[in-house]
């Protein structure tokens, strides 16, 4: 039997980085990953020269948020290389041409439509206080500014890059925190070496404080006497002790698998059991023999999206699809071989409905970057598919991109706390605590539980 301080279940950002923190505080720290690699959707692989994300992704703050603050704590500020979205910044993609948003907004739209977006985004910045927006919907709160449609969609479609889920179910709360956020520091980029350098940073922190990382290794059961915890079974029946236990697999998959429902009072399962998770996501990673732009970022946009955000839910395939689209090589050459270039499109599907649905969101998707790449098709060298299913092999919570939703009814005070009602028993990652965009929202809850846990050892 092995024993240790703190046992983590799961490697991605949320895992990696409170084991970061609570090792460099001296916990002697395991971490265990049940896949061969670890970072979860926040990973990369190799493919014929090329470093390819198995998620799509752009991160909004980089060293000056959670990320960031991470490396912080332990000490390790440039642990990570970023690359920022400048020269040039991001773009979108609307009616055949590339705009810069908001700014070029004001050709588009009547004057007072745009006047009303900048007031929206001077009241962003002045908010000092954002609890009394958590309970409204973006869309409640931005129709007492503008009932353009362009200005809808475009908040409408911001709010899909962050949280993947409209505008109609999303907190304005949430997403006035990350917006300011966003502008205020100015920062969006994207890591040196793909994704992975943001949980290998982390996992490498871990080991360098005495702690253990260890891959290919599943947790069958956290096992809990005199509502205590106790430890951790492996699934080849190995016991790890500890009294700390932080859970990185998701909310309802520790309470309902990996605890067991009878731990837990009714009031607090029928919570459980009303959360929702985000969508889910459909990326094509697209390898070409030279680069056919300059962008490092790219978001397509229409003006019907509240409409075909509906559609798509209801199993419907557009046949224009708004798209996000970074190209890492270009942050990055070392991603791709000399004179290539790696481009990942990606949008939100539902996973209930996408695989009978699979090659159409595929053609689709490719006709749209026909649109926005003419004749990129020739200079295609392969293409890799990452649908619903491959995001839950690998990371579980319902094939989700984010963890539990985003929505009037799930963020703030009403979010889950990163603390469980079993003493020792913690949740990390995009399931509970913390807010933020996606790896950053794993990132804060990972500091969140850390400093818990701190507090309560001193």
């Amino acid at each position: 039997m092995s024993k240790y301080d703190v046992v983590i279940i799961g490697g991605g950002v949320g895992g990696t980085a409170s084991g970061a923190i609570l090792a460099s505080n001296g916990l002697n720290t395991l971490l265990i990953e049940k896949n061969q690699f670890i970072g979860g959707r926040c990973s990369t692989y190799e493919k014929e020269g090329f470093k390819i994300d198995i998620g799509v992704h752009s991160f909004g703050r980089t060293s000056n948020g959670p990320l960031g603050t991470v490396l912080k704590m332990i000490g390790m500020e440039d642990a990570i290389d970023w690359v920022l979205a400048r020269n040039p910044g991001p773009v979108q993609y609307y009616q055949g041409k590339f705009w810069k948003f908001p700014k070029e907004l004001e050709k588009l739209i009547p004057p007072s439509d745009f006047s009303s977006l900048i007031k929206i985004l001077r009241d962003i910045m002045r908010i000092k206080d954002t609890k009394d927006l958590d309970n409204i919907s973006i869309k409640t709160w931005l129709s007492k500014y503008s009932d353009n449609k362009l200005v809808h969609s475009f908040i409408n479609i911001l709010c899909g890059l962050y949280f993947v889920v409209s505008y109609n179910e999303a907190s304005a709360g949430e997403f006035v925190r990350c917006l300011s956020s966003l502008v205020q520091n100015r920062s969006t980029g994207y890591p040196k070496g793909g994704c992975i350098a943001i949980p290998l940073a982390y996992a490498k922190a871990i080991e360098k404080f005495g702690g253990t990382v260890e891959t290919g290794v599943t947790a069958k059961k956290i096992i809990i006497e005199d509502g205590k915890i106790q430890g951790v079974e492996l699934d080849n029946n190995k016991f790890i002790s500890s009294q700390l236990v932080i859970s990185n697999a998701g909310i309802k998959e520790t309470i309902n698998n990996m605890v067991g429902r009878n731990y837990f009072d009714k009031i607090y399962l029928e919570k459980i059991d009303k959360l929702k998770y985000s969508m889910s996501a459909f990326s094509l990673k697209l390898a070409l023999k030279k680069p056919i732009t300059h962008f490092k970022v790219i978001n397509s946009m229409s003006l019907d999206y509240e409409e075909k955000v509906r559609s798509v839910l209801e199993g419907e395939v557009p046949d224009k699809v708004d798209l996000f689209v970074p190209i890492p090589s270009n942050y990055d050459p070392e991603l791709a071989p000399k004179e290539k270039q790696l481009i990942i499109a990606g949008t939100a599907v539902p996973r209930e409905n996408f695989e009978r649905n699979r090659e159409k969101w595929i053609s689709s998707t490719m006709e749209t970057l026909e649109e926005m790449f003419p004749k990129f098709q020739n200079n295609l060298m392969w293409m890799e598919v990452t649908t619903p299913k491959d995001i839950e092999s690998i990371g579980g919570k319902e094939a989700s991109v984010v963890g539990i939703s985003q929505t009037v009814d799930q963020t703030g005070v009403n979010r889950p706390a990163t603390s469980l009602p079993i003493k020792g028993l913690y949740i990390v990652g995009g399931d509970a605590g913390g807010w933020g965009i996606g790896t950053e929202l794993a990132a804060k809850s990972a500091i969140d539980c850390s400093k818990i846990i701190l507090k309560q050892k001193k």
